[in-house]
């Protein structure tokens, strides 16, 4: 029941904020019944996974393909040069063995802080410099490259295929401007399915309180924040009778536990929220819908600041998160998948599920991805003679990604050692089958990217008057990295 990915706390903290350095995961290993059932797993994937590519028959005689990875990501590239038996750690090191024999390759990989992985692109682009093949950068941060012409279109390597399942199609909402993208994501970095949103709750407490799971509601598609509200209204609660609510008390509980650089953006994506539309040239703009936004945030603000949320908005509050949950004082939970990990003493018992729609006339759950995730692109120096072996290896990585670590990934790390019960399993399924990209959030996090994170802590509801100061900047801040694109599509 408790055999649950062990993920240090402070790597925790470092991935829950869009400003995370990235620290690195720490994993127990395996028990062989858990390698046996990863393997059978694998071996019991359905056909679709064994998709193959369409990639020639290729050797490439000992050349070494370079990549670089931010340390927060080494679930993506791990250096070490043997098995640990930890299964999602083997089956990347299979996944570069099995590329390596194809195509008669070597890695060469370097793993640094992710303002350092930048630093070293772009000084080594500016510098005209072909140092990397591959870059694994964080997500916010790593933006600035493609806006800084540092990185190449991926249509100009000519045997990635975006249209194979491997790669994440909606990566292009927040990556892609006339339709050529300079960042991707997929299969090949499984550390971006880690940090997808989520909710926890706490079983224990539900059936205190005689609740019903909200398990059935997610699978008939009535999960909405109207459901989320009535099940934490009233929670929240002096229990030790001092007269004040405080994450310090010892008894004192809370309908749900946020913090604020987290459930602002979870909750606005899955409630259908955009900041930046795309016409029909596949160019951005800033496109505010006030009366979506209003019904968005009005909900957002009830379940948070009506019903008396714990909403950390300082570090020194933020290990009280998910302290409060892992104490069962706080019924609910907003937080990443990975975050589990933090919750493996926990007594009481808990479930997983997606976060709400705004309504049911919403067809999907949409989760959020949190800024520290890995993004992928390619150096705009790299030479031009080399984009056909650089293409090849990257389309051979994100395949045999799917084939080989995708399945271990899902049935393992996330299935079965994350969760406690068959029903959390099944709702991980729904976590991570619409995941959202908004180029608003992710180069603009500091501007309008952050409205509704700001309202939140002035405790506002003056949406339109917040929208309305950023209209200016946004819009000039779009049309900048639109120039900025179409300079880098000229020069390469």
């Amino acid at each position: 029941m408790k055999k649950i990915l062990c993920v240090v706390f402070t790597a925790l903290m470092c991935l829950s904020s869009v400003f995370a350095a990235g620290c690195a995961e720490q994993t127990p290993a395996a028990t062989s019944a858990e390698s046996t059932a990863a393997d059978t797993a694998a071996a019991t994937e359905p056909e679709e996974t064994q998709i193959k590519d369409d990639l020639p028959d290729m050797r490439f005689e000992g050349k070494t393909f370079r990549v670089i990875v931010q340390e927060g990501g080494k679930l993506d590239f791990y250096t070490e040069d043997h098995e640990t038996s930890e299964s999602v750690h083997d089956a990347v090191f299979t996944r570069n063995n099995n590329v390596k024999d194809r195509f008669g390759i070597d890695f060469d990989i370097i793993v640094d802080g992710y303002d350092s992985v930048n630093n070293r692109i772009k000084n080594s682009v500016k510098a005209g410099s072909d140092d990397y093949d591959l870059c694994f950068v964080h997500m916010v941060s790593g933006a600035s490259l493609a806006q800084e012409n540092k990185v190449l279109p991926f249509e100009k390597l000519p045997y990635v295929d975006l249209s194979k399942p491997w790669w994440d199609k909606a990566i292009k909402n927040g990556f892609s401007i006339r339709n050529n993208l300079m960042m991707v994501n997929g299969d090949i970095s499984p550390f971006s399915f880690s940090i997808t949103s989520c909710l926890y709750f706490n079983k224990t407490m539900f059936d205190r309180l005689d609740l019903q799971y909200p398990y059935e509601l997610v699978k008939e598609g009535k999960w909405t924040f109207d459901r989320l509200f009535e099940l934490t209204k009233n929670v929240t609660s002096d229990k030790d009778g001092d007269g004040n609510i405080s994450p310090d008390g010892s008894a004192d509980v809370y309908g749900l536990s946020s913090w604020y650089l987290d459930v602002p953006y979870s909750f606005y994506y899955a409630a259908g929220g955009m900041l930046v539309s795309k016409d029909g040239d596949d160019v951005p703009f800033y496109d505010p819908q006030l009366e979506r936004d209003t019904g968005i945030y009005s909900k957002i603000y009830d379940v948070i600041l009506t019903n008396k949320a714990f909403f950390a908005t300082d570090m020194g509050n933020y290990e009280n998160v998910t302290r409060l949950f892992t104490e069962g004082r706080a019924l609910f939970l907003d937080s990443t998948l990975n975050a589990a990990g933090s919750m493996r003493e926990m007594d009481d018992e808990f479930g997983i599920v997606p976060v709400p729609k705004y309504n049911e006339a919403q067809t999907d759950y949409k989760s959020f991805v949190n800024g520290a995730s890995s993004m992928v692109c390619v150096p705009a120096t790299v030479k031009r003679e080399n984009r056909e072996f650089i293409s090849v290896i990257i389309e051979g990585l994100a395949s045999e990604s799917y084939r080989t670590v995708t399945p271990v990934l899902k049935e393992t790390y996330l299935k079965r050692k994350i969760t406690r019960d068959a029903e959390s399993a099944d709702m991980i399924d729904y976590v991570v089958r619409n995941r959202i990209f908004d180029m608003g959030y992710v180069n603009m996090h500091d501007g309008v990217g952050s409205y509704v994170r700001d309202l939140l802590k002035n405790g506002s509801k003056d949406i339109s008057k917040e929208l309305k100061t950023y209209q200016k900047s946004a819009k000039k801040k779009i049309e900048n990295i639109v120039k900025s694109f179409d300079k880098s599509l000229t020069d390469v």
